[in-house]
């Protein structure tokens, strides 16, 4: 029996792309199966040099931006998306988030409309099948134990899979000047005025990396940076205090975090993939909190947060 096209709630999907026509047909397929509700694809496409060009335009979409080389800007592309949205609500679906279920949007829909203060809501990622065991212990803390990160930034979004208000985004635009965490900034910004955010544990999407060492360590140095700009405290600068303590600390949960998801035989693995990840952290929140609270003019933004070609 077909759905009443009347009922479907309407939804424009901004989907960035970059490199992953091996995931893409799956990430499509996923869009099409989604129930109770009316997409119109928006799509950003950051010069792959894969098939993914191909795979769009054999799929079809309802507007395509194909971006220059070196040009990709998260929050510039994010709110170009949500700008040209002519629906209320705008999903941000990576295209390598493949959405697991026929309800991965309904229910994300659902939690907005549910509350006119909801500014954004956002779906649980789980782990790709051969995902490395400390790829697993990061998301068993991120999504399925959100808890553990504490209130305030439980309620930051990710985009990878998400939704939006766009009343919400107009109001409080994405910070152009951040090349990395402009959710998590975002997400704060908009709670300190009065918006709140939905964690949608039910909608359910396969999305993970396993980064080298140069990748992980660019990144977190990169979200660190971008996180000073609503960070409540100066950071520690000392390399005890800044980093060896909270190396050591996050070690020892780690090795706990193996044993609860039956992987304590990787314990091993603790200490080398977690070493560029918290000196990172620290260099990064040092590097940020001085560029965003100090205003220096010898900090640059660029260098402060380097562009690295992925999502």
């Amino acid at each position: 029996m077909k759905e009443d096209a009347h009922a479907k709630i309407p939804v424009t999907v901004v989907m960035r792309s970059y490199n992953d026509a091996v995931l893409l047909p799956r990430t499509l397929r996923a869009l099409d199966e989604q129930e109770g509700v009316a997409v119109t694809l928006l799509v950003f496409e950051s010069a792959s040099t894969d098939d993914s060009k191909a795979i769009f335009e054999a799929h079809g979409y309802d507007w395509i931006r194909h971006l220059e080389p070196g040009s990709y800007r998260s929050s510039k592309v994010l709110n170009e998306g949500v700008d040209r949205a002519e629906t209320e609500l705008v999903a941000f679906v990576n295209s390598d988030a493949i959405m697991i279920g026929r309800d991965v949007l309904r229910r994300m829909a659902e939690a907005l409309l549910a509350d006119d203060r909801r500014a954004g809501a956002f779906a649980r990622q789980i782990v790709r099948p051969d995902a490395n065991a400390m790829t697993q212990v990061d998301y068993h803390v991120a999504f399925d134990n959100r808890n553990q990160l504490g209130a305030r930034a439980a309620a930051w979004m990710s985009l990878v899979c998400s939704m939006v208000r766009k009343t919400a985004v107009l109001e409080i635009p994405f910070d152009d000047e951040l090349t990395f965490a402009e959710d998590a900034v975002w997400s704060q910004t908009a709670i300190e005025r009065g918006w709140r955010t939905a964690y949608v544990p039910e909608a359910l999407v396969e999305h993970s990396h396993d980064y080298t060492w140069e990748q992980r360590y660019r990144r977190t140095f990169g979200d660190s940076a971008a996180l000073a700009r609503i960070a409540e405290a100066e950071p520690a600068r000392g390399l005890f205090s800044g980093f060896l303590l909270p190396y050591g600390k996050r070690c020892v949960r780690d090795v706990q975090r193996l044993r609860r998801i039956g992987k304590l035989h990787q314990f091993w693995r603790v200490p080398f993939y977690r070493w560029p990840l918290m000196r990172a952290t620290w260099k990064g929140s040092v590097a940020g909190w001085d560029y965003f609270h100090q205003a220096s003019s010898e900090n640059s933004g660029e260098r402060l947060q380097p562009v690295i070609p992925r999502k």
